[in-house]
């Protein structure tokens, strides 16, 4: 097993951990789905589908993240989210930042809408 297989495993080890705020529905090498939890009191009565999308590369690449479950967000745009204004990207990961702070970081900028950087609708 390579090391980035280990390094994935290991990342998908610590996310089924994370039972409160995010259920793994699936994972592979290419992707991992799983529906985080907020805690926000708009949020909290649902969980959202969302895709990790990871590079052949990664993680030497960031992952693209998608909400597969539509979900109604000043900083949700077509299924892409926004964080401070800016569509998560390469910019913002380094190759040690770990899916479990991926997520977390998703699920703060949904519990914590950042209303200075909304994104335009797309319609």
């Amino acid at each position: 097993m390579s090391v980035i297989h280990k390094r994935l495993k290991c990342e998908i080890d610590k996310l089924q951990q994370l039972s409160g705020s995010f259920i793994l529905d699936s994972a592979s090498p290419d992707a991992v789905i799983g529906r985080i939890l907020p805690q926000s009191s708009i949020f909290n009565q649902a969980g959202f589908q969302i895709e990790l999308k990871l590079p052949p590369i990664y993680p030497f690449a960031c992952p693209h993240i998608h909400f597969i479950t539509r979900i109604y967000h000043p900083n949700v745009d077509s299924g892409n989210i926004y964080f401070g204004g800016i569509m998560y990207s390469s910019d913002d990961y380094k190759t040690t930042t770990s899916l479990v702070e991926i997520v977390n970081q998703i699920i703060n900028v949904i519990d914590n809408p950042d209303i200075d950087h909304a994104v335009e609708p797309s319609i």
